[in-house]
Parts: structure tokens; C-alpha cells; sequence
């Protein structure tokens, strides 16, 4: 069985996950139940996500060229 190489199915649920815990981490502290335990825990889920985003596209760019 061969696997092509390129980018996963699932990169565009990543870039939308993403896209969702950005827009939690600016609406989020307009709410009462902002604490420093909900800003880690949105970066703990950014960070990983964010460098995905960034072989995503580097992949995507290499492949242009």
C-alpha cells in the first residue's frame, strides 16, 4: 500500500480549530470567567495548531516552486 506524500485531509479542520481558538482568545476576556488557566489553556492549544499552519503553507509554497 502506498501513501502519497502532501499535506493531510484534515489540515483544513486544523486551520479552522485555529482560527476558532484566536477568536476565543479576543473575545474571551471580555467575559467574567477569564482567568490565567483559560489564557494557558487556549495557548497550549494555539501553539501546536499555529506551527502546523506554518509546514502547511511552507509545504504549499515549496510545491509551487
Amino acid at each position: 500500500m502506498m501513501t502519497t506524500p502532501g499535506v493531510p485531509e484534515g489540515a483544513s479542520v486544523a486551520v479552522v480549530a485555529l482560527l476558532l481558538l484566536l477568536l476565543l482568545r479576543d473575545f474571551l476576556p471580555l467575559s467574567k470567567h477569564w482567568g490565567d488557566s483559560v489564557q494557558t489553556s487556549l495557548n497550549m492549544g494555539i501553539l501546536p495548531l499555529l506551527f502546523s499552519f506554518g509546514a502547511v503553507i511552507l509545504y504549499k509554497l515549496v510545491a509551487l516552486f
